[in-house]
């Protein structure tokens, strides 16, 4: 059941997309899209091209609050678009930026929004940015929550399912149900969401049943099923002591 409108969160889409070189050349443009399907209904859109790491700071740092400052009462979605696979995202000048680096650029942000961030990867397994989240040392997460996809989802999927998205949150569905509607409209069942406290939480439980002597005896027995010639290998390498320089 949809929240009555009063209830319902006012929010806007903040695009940040760093298209590939190809994507530039044929002008295709993700942020057009999306900013095209929400404007339909009336929900407000920003949309940053950056195509490299000095434009993407900027974007979070600059284009984020000038937004807000121009759309009082309004919080972000932070949309971003990129070619990217399960460690991270590749920038259009071809930097690649690894979810570790990608979670030090949010964490801020979310912090600044007071824990409220969600984060929207349009990437080829964007939903590994959950990744951001399980450090289970810091108490400082880099979102309240991510929607992303399992899989390497086409451009059509990806502008139908996250144009989805936005229309039902923005008749007041839960992000859930929204997330659950946007499978259906694409026809691609892997896109998931999931909190940044449950990511972490998760990780946790799973390192809790690691057995860190069992985990050392496995890989003594890697070594041991090693041919001769590779333990040979391994050992020499394992007992040279690197030279000591003295330095002025």
């Amino acid at each position: 059941m949809p929240l009555p409108p009063e209830q319902r969160i006012r929010f806007f889409v903040f695009v940040i997309e760093s298209p590939s070189a190809p994507d530039l050349y044929h002008r295709k443009s993700e942020g057009d899209i999306v900013r095209q399907a929400v404007e339909l209904n009336g929900i407000r859109c920003v949309v940053k091209t950056a195509i490299s790491l000095a434009a993407f700071d900027a974007c979070l740092k600059i284009g984020l609050s000038e937004a807000m400052a121009s759309m009082p009462g309004f919080i972000p979605l932070l949309h971003i678009s990129a070619h990217g696979n399960a460690h991270g995202i590749q920038l259009s000048d071809g930097y690649v930026m690894p979810w570790a680096e990608l979670r030090n650029h949010l964490r801020p942000v979310n912090a600044a929004l007071g824990g409220s961030l969600v984060v929207c990867m349009s990437s080829c397994e964007g939903y590994s940015g959950i990744r951001m989240a399980m450090y289970p040392e810091e108490s400082d997460l880099p979102y309240f929550a991510l929607v992303g996809c399992g899989a390497q989802p086409t451009w059509g999927e990806t502008a139908v399912a996250y144009a989805t998205l936005y229309h039902q949150l923005w008749r007041g569905e839960h992000i859930a149900d929204a997330v659950a509607a946007m499978r259906v409209a694409s026809g691609n069942e892997r896109f998931f969401f999931e909190h940044a406290e449950e990511s972490r939480q998760a990780y946790l439980n799973y390192i809790n049943t690691v057995d860190p002597a069992q985990a050392q005896a496995n890989l003594e027995t890697i070594a041991a099923n090693e041919t001769p010639e590779n333990k040979r290998l391994l050992k020499g390498l394992s007992c040279r002591v690197p030279p000591v320089y003295k330095h002025a």
